[in-house]
C-alpha cells in the first residue's frame, strides 16, 4: 500500500498570483477544491506533486517550460507518485481523490525537451478529480487503497 502525508495545501484564487497556503480545505465532488479558481469540474480539478520532485525542480539549472506554470494544490511527502495510474483512488482526510491523468504533457518548445533532458514533472505531477467530497488537512495521511 502506498502511503504518504500531506505537507502543503495551496488554493489558487487569481490568475498570475501565487497560491495561498491553507491548513485545510473542502474537496467538492466533481468540482475540485473549495475556493480554487480551477474548481470547475472536468478531469483536471486539482493537482498533486511529491516533495522530492518539487525540490528537484527547484534545484535545476535548466528550467523546464512548465516549471513556473505548474501549480500544485497538494504536496505530499514520503510517497512516490510516479507509480500511480489513472483510476487509482487516494484516501485522505474525509475525501477520496482519483488520479485522472498520470502524465504531464510536454511542449516541443521546452528547453529540457529540446535537449532530451529528464523532467520529473512529467511523471510525478498528477491531475486529480474529487471522487468523494470531504475535508483534507495538512499532516493528514494519504493512502492508495484506503
Amino acid at each position: 500500500m502506498q502511503k504518504g502525508k500531506i505537507e502543503k495545501i495551496k488554493i489558487f484564487t487569481e490568475k498570475g498570483k501565487p497560491g495561498k497556503m491553507v491548513q485545510s480545505v473542502d474537496c467538492l465532488v466533481d468540482l475540485g477544491l473549495s475556493g480554487d479558481r480551477f474548481a470547475k469540474g472536468g478531469e483536471k480539478q486539482l493537482t498533486i506533486i511529491d516533495r522530492d520532485s518539487e525540490n528537484w525542480i527547484c534545484a535545476q539549472e535548466t528550467q523546464g517550460l512548465c516549471f513556473g506554470r505548474f501549480k500544485a494544490n497538494i504536496t505530499v511527502e514520503d510517497m512516490d507518485l510516479s507509480v500511480l495510474k489513472s483510476g487509482d483512488k487516494l484516501f485522505c482526510g474525509d475525501a477520496v481523490l482519483e488520479i485522472s491523468s498520470e502524465k504531464k504533457e510536454c511542449f516541443a518548445e521546452c528547453e529540457r525537451v529540446q535537449n532530451k533532458m529528464d523532467c520529473r514533472l512529467r511523471n510525478s505531477a498528477k491531475y486529480l478529480k474529487v471522487h468523494k467530497s470531504g475535508r483534507i488537512n495538512i499532516n493528514d495521511y494519504i493512502t492508495k487503497n484506503g
